[in-house]
């Protein structure tokens, strides 16, 4: 069979419908083609010489299709050709290689089957597609991909992805180490399980205004309890990803945790610093409470010592020490005969800075 379209009964309403196909055939964006049992081609249409990199059918039929094919390409082409004509198979579906003239490679994917004669196959019918601009836009994809997954799994901050329920299903190397697991551990774990209550709380309320369509203010700072229980802060930026069937939510997270500690020991500290103010400036009794810490400043004492160190009552001293230690600025420890009292060293800096003013 020479053609891919068997040839109709001389007549008018036959020779039109015949015109159409071959019209159709001729102008196809695929490639259409057909060869025999050999591999040589009784056919092609304009895309499959576009494909070939011809111009003139003449130049392709009657050629077999080892002139085109790589040399792995056509082991392929061959082995499936002996499939369909011995029955194993009855269609194909192949990608294949193939060198144009000018030595310019292209991919293309073929689905192919047999014509027949009876139970005889006699030839193949093809459809071919150039796919190598497709396969070019793959790997670049998949090159894109990898950058993506390299930038995401080796970023300085913590990045991860979870969906609007809160379940992970992603995290990095930094943001594994900041909750102290492993993926196993944490991924399909919602994050109420790593948030302090009102950073969940937080997480709840943005999760409905996300929902609703409410803007989010950004960024927000979160509270996380890692495995071991120590508790970390950090600012979060989210950008959500829209799918057909939900939301995604891809996030980075700053590790502010220094921070937060020095804003909290400073506020503590300044706290501290009125504490000591008002115990010894604005009180009763706050001179004496001034000399007893100036003479622990240097070294520790006993009760007696300081009685006698100051020329003062000793049960004095002992109520203005436990006034002192109520407050946190004194401590006090036994050597196994009597309480010895020293500057608890929270206050120490504090008392420097006292002692100068």
């Amino acid at each position: 069979m020479a053609e891919p379209f068997r040839s109709l009964n001389e007549n008018p309403e036959k020779r039109n419908v015949e015109a159409k196909y071959r019209k159709l055939f001729e102008n196809a964006n695929d490639g259409i083609f057909a060869h025999d049992t050999e591999g040589y081609f009784t056919s092609v249409n304009k895309a499959a010489l576009e494909i070939l990199g011809e111009t003139k059918e003449k130049d392709v039929v009657g050629y077999n299709f080892s002139r085109w094919l790589t040399p792995e390409s056509l082991k392929i082409a061959l082995e499936t050709l002996e499939k369909v004509v011995s029955h194993e198979i009855t269609t194909a579906s192949l990608k294949l290689k193939i060198a144009r003239l000018n030595n310019e490679h292209r991919w293309i994917e073929v689905n192919a089957w047999g014509i027949k004669d009876g139970d005889n196959v006699t030839g193949i019918n093809g459809i071919a597609r150039d796919i190598t601009e497709k396969l070019k836009l793959e790997e670049k994809l998949k090159a894109s991909e990898a950058l993506f997954k390299d930038l995401f799994e080796n970023a300085n901050d913590p990045m991860y992805t979870h969906d609007i329920e809160g379940r992970f299903l992603s995290i990095n190397k930094l943001g594994l180490k900041i909750l102290g697991g492993s993926q196993e551990e944490i991924i399909g774990t919602n994050i109420s399980k790593w948030l302090a209550p009102e950073s969940y709380r937080l997480f709840l309320e943005r999760a409905r205004k996300i929902q609703s369509g409410e803007p989010v203010e950004e960024p927000v700072v979160i509270e996380v309890i890692s495995k071991n229980g120590e508790h970390r802060w950090g600012e979060a930026r989210t950008r959500l990803i829209r799918t057909q069937d939900n939301i995604i939510v891809h996030g980075i997270c700053r590790d502010i945790t220094e921070n937060i500690i020095l804003k909290q020991e400073l506020k503590k500290s300044n706290n501290q610093s009125k504490l000591l103010c008002y115990l010894l400036q604005g009180t009763r009794g706050g001179k004496t409470r001034a000399l007893i810490l100036k003479n622990l400043i240097d070294r520790s004492f006993n009760a007696h010592q300081l009685s006698r160190a100051m020329k003062m009552d000793y049960k004095t001293i002992r109520h203005h020490l436990n006034v002192l230690i109520k407050n946190g600025i004194v401590t006090k420890s036994n050597d196994g005969s009597t309480d010895i009292y020293f500057i608890s060293k929270n206050m120490e800096s504090n008392l420097n800075e006292f002692s100068h003013k």
